[in-house]
């Protein structure tokens, strides 16, 4: 596996065989590297090109080209202590700097555009991925189009983002994998940072991304009518306090949005889980005397349905786990629940459904609830409790009773089916 080196400065017979002999640009190598190989960009590499530029790696998913920066006058051949981050790869006018292929890259910075048109960065490894590690992507014009695609599968780690315009986006129709970055949004604000794509579907997940540069006015997630499938997902992220995490989906499959343990405070319970059908977020008034807390706070689960909530299309609260060691007995989980419906409510509006290990030979999962009984079916009330909250009326019991054969996690679901309600859930599990 061959090494070239990058350097924009470079005077030599640009054959990227040493500093003296780099190549000049990063689209030259690329037209010279094969699968695996490794290309040294000089930490003072500044290369600027007037039109759309396409940077196509030989990499595959076993040999990837990798592409670093690091101190031209360090090591030769470059060690870790060389590493750098501060080349540049610069598009003017109205742009479109296009990533295929698959490529590992670290420590640069690329910008596309520095007009008042659009300027696009297109991240579409068709076939293979693309990884950006300490790097930065930065749409330059201020043209109201302006965007970053993520299509196929995509990686950013200590990576940030920068615009130009309020309607510039994420546009998402592909896999991102976005961790472990301080201050990831530079530049301005876009109005909606991702937006799903048309008929397209993708999955976006964050971790530990501090999002916090978006604040009041902005949302983090884009609704769009016509998308399929698109996942977002966020966890220990930093977000502003006053901003939008996700606008209403528009579908029951348009697009799905959890955060989880993120947001602006010191907090650990932080929840957001957003559908078409409604609304989950942490509670921290209305909440069961004696139940979920994170060691500290008493906590519970605001659930708001939409009008398009039913027993068919029912809003589903995330699992909540608790280990099971009983075998061959039966075992009743319980989770307790208030809303102020005015009496008990039926169990085709409100139910619990259990996933356990019911076969003794093998680990696929069984399943029971306290639904009522099938689609024709008349609902019945739910079991009211008399337990102690902090607000709402009327206090009731879901519970499921079941015979595990294997000792090991059960899952509880809550599932939320009156349309137009809200409805609060002690996030805690009890088997007896």
């Amino acid at each position: 596996m061959a090494v070239y080196y990058v350097w924009s400065g470079a005077v030599g017979s640009a054959n990227g065989s040493s500093w003296a002999n780099a190549f000049t640009t990063l689209a030259t190598a690329f037209a010279t590297e094969a699968a695996g190989d490794t290309l040294y960009v000089a930490h003072d590499h500044a290369e600027s090109t007037a039109g759309n530029v396409t940077l196509t790696s030989s990499g595959t998913v076993a040999n990837p080209t990798k592409i670093v920066c690091v101190n031209r006058a360090g090591s030769v051949p470059p060690v870790s202590a060389d590493r750098r981050a501060t080349a540049t790869v610069t598009l003017t006018g109205n742009t479109t700097l296009t990533f295929a292929g698959t490529a590992h890259f670290d420590g640069i910075i690329f910008t596309s555009g520095n007009s008042t048109g659009t300027a696009i960065i297109n991240l579409t490894p068709t076939s293979g991925w693309l990884r950006f590690d300490n790097c930065s992507l930065r749409v330059g014009s201020t043209g109201t189009t302006g965007r970053i695609v993520i299509g196929s599968y995509v990686e950013w780690n200590n990576t940030t983002v920068s615009f130009a315009n309020v309607g510039h986006a994420i546009n998402v129709q592909g896999v991102l994998k976005w961790a472990l970055t301080t201050s990831a949004l530079l530049g301005t604000m876009p109005t909606f940072l991702f937006t799903p794509v048309a008929t397209r579907g993708g999955f976006v997940e964050c971790i530990g991304v501090d999002l916090s540069a978006a604040g009041s006015g902005k949302t983090i997630v884009n609704a769009n009518a016509t998308s399929d499938g698109t996942i977002f997902r966020f966890v220990d992220c930093k977000l502003h306090a006053s901003v939008t995490k996700s606008a209403v989906p528009t579908g029951p499959g348009a697009s799905a949005v959890d955060f989880v343990r993120s947001g602006s405070s010191g907090v650990n319970y932080a929840v957001h889980r957003h559908r078409m059908l409604g609304l989950l977020v942490e509670e921290i008034t209305v909440v069961r005397t004696g139940g979920a807390s994170d060691g500290t706070t008493p906590i519970a689960w605001k659930v708001d349905t939409t009008a398009d909530c039913t027993y068919s299309t029912p809003f589903e609260c995330p699992p909540i786990a608790i280990w099971n060691d009983t075998i061959g007995s039966p075992v009743t989980a319980t989770v307790q629940g208030i809303w102020g419906g005015g009496a008990v409510p039926l169990d085709d509006e409100i139910w619990l459904g259990v996933e356990y290990l019911g076969d003794a030979s093998s680990p696929m999962g069984s399943f029971a609830n306290d639904a009522k009984a099938d689609l024709l079916a008349t609902g019945a009330a739910q079991t009211a409790a008399s337990e102690t909250w902090g607000g709402s009326t009327t206090d009731f019991a879901l519970a499921v009773t079941f015979t595990p054969q294997q000792k090991g996690w059960v899952y509880a679901h809550v599932m939320c089916a009156k349309a137009s309600s809200t409805f609060y859930i002690d996030p805690l599990v009890t088997l007896t």
